[in-house]
């Protein structure tokens, strides 16, 4: 292939290999039919998928001292492995640590270290002329993968058994991540115009990088509150059926897709903070008016709002990294920064429970976050001439 085109080829790997990580978000599709056959409770039957994200932060951190320690190809080919047959050994648990052992922490490790890298890669590839868009595209495919593999697992789970798409999707990886292993590389030459380069242990102690990690983890706990409550907080709210209900989850899903696409490339032009600003100043406002979103059409557009901001995130996560600390250490910095969205993830979920589980409802929970929210942005005027 002519060097020119190499850097599109490299796009459409990482585009390819965080489509198929974004099985990782289907867990939900599978759990009845675990809780059933392995006989467990609902909460040992969400194990996997809650074990997976300390993995995930191991993973996050590790990637640029494993990669220094083997190289970028026994790198790619611990991901292959781990990945591919962290599923294969899944679909053949016989009880749900076993379960755990294999998907959890083996495929969690290869899930971790393989989407950080795919990111990191696009984005080094175009470092000069469009990372923007390669870091929204690429993390653009987790949320496709995701929105595709959800409904593909659901046909496959009523139709085979749980098991099946664990393997299918096992075989699919290997295969993919073996063409990856191959074509692969870092670029040989590109220049960081930064002229910056810190260490994750240099990250650590700068004040900069905890505004940065407090503002992506402020602005991110509405995020989390969504994926866990959205359906029943429409169903108390709006008083529509579930069904009805769920489908803001897809709106959701299809907003944060789309933007992480358009908000990377769009940060080439107007520059990330004031894209944040705008973002930032649009949540608060919603999660304010949160609880007052009586109808189906309020509460789907607020929904899109929090698609919007989740994708935004997400998007700039490796750029605010690569803005503000240079690309020798991209990986590693990514993987740091990332582990906000990774803690918002848990968090939010438990203030929206806990506000139901106290009061009957979500209003103290909700203005809890729209306080929180509102925290992002001195945060990132604070951050603001750190930007290039």
């Amino acid at each position: 292939m002519h060097l020119r085109h190499y850097p599109f080829l490299v796009l459409v790997l990482c585009v390819s290999t965080n489509f198929l990580f974004g099985f990782k978000h289907v867990w939900s599709v599978l759990v009845p039919s675990i809780e059933s056959e392995f006989n467990v409770s609902r909460s040992l039957a969400v194990l996997p998928f809650s074990v997976m994200s300390i993995t995930n932060i191991v993973g996050f951190l590790g990637i640029d001292y494993i990669k220094s320690k083997i190289g970028l190809r026994l790198t790619l080919l611990v991901i292959t492995l781990s990945s591919g047959l962290g599923l294969m050994l899944a679909s053949l648990s016989h009880d749900i640590m076993s379960l755990t052992l294999s998907y959890a922490g083996i495929y969690g490790l290869g899930h971790a270290l393989g989407y950080v890298l795919a990111v990191t890669l696009s984005v080094k590839w175009f470092y000069n002329s469009r990372r923007g868009l390669a870091a929204g595209l690429t993390s653009g495919g987790y949320s496709l993968g995701t929105l595709v593999l959800a409904p593909l697992t659901s046909f496959l789970v009523n139709s085979y058994g749980w098991r099946i798409p664990l393997m299918l999707l096992g075989v699919v990886s290997l295969a993919v991540m073996l063409v990856a292993t191959l074509i692969l590389n870092e670029p040989v030459e590109y220049e960081d115009n930064s002229s910056k380069s810190f260490s994750p242990l240099d990250l650590l102690k700068s004040s900069v990088f905890y505004a940065a990690w407090l503002m992506l983890f402020f602005t991110s706990l509405i995020d989390g509150f969504a994926i866990s409550h959205l359906t029943p907080f429409m169903v108390q709210y709006v008083g529509v059926p579930s069904l009805i209900a769920s489908v803001a989850i897809s709106i959701y899903s299809a907003i944060n897709f789309l933007s992480r696409i358009l908000m990377g490339g769009l940060s080439e032009r107007l520059g990330i903070p004031k894209i944040l600003l705008m973002v930032y100043l649009l949540s608060t406002l919603n999660v304010v008016l949160f609880p007052y979103y009586r109808t189906v059409v309020l509460a789907y557009l607020g929904s899109s709002v929090v698609g919007l901001v989740h994708g935004t995130n997400v998007a700039f996560t490796p750029l605010i990294a690569a803005s503000m600390w240079g690309s020798k250490y991209l990986g590693s910095n990514y993987g740091l920064l990332l582990t906000a969205a990774t803690v918002a993830m848990f968090v939010g979920p438990i203030i929206g429970g806990l506000s139901y589980d106290l009061t009957g409802n979500y209003d103290v929970g909700l203005h809890l976050l729209s306080a929180l929210s509102a925290l992002g942005i001195p945060l990132l005027l604070f951050l603001w001439k750190k930007f290039e």
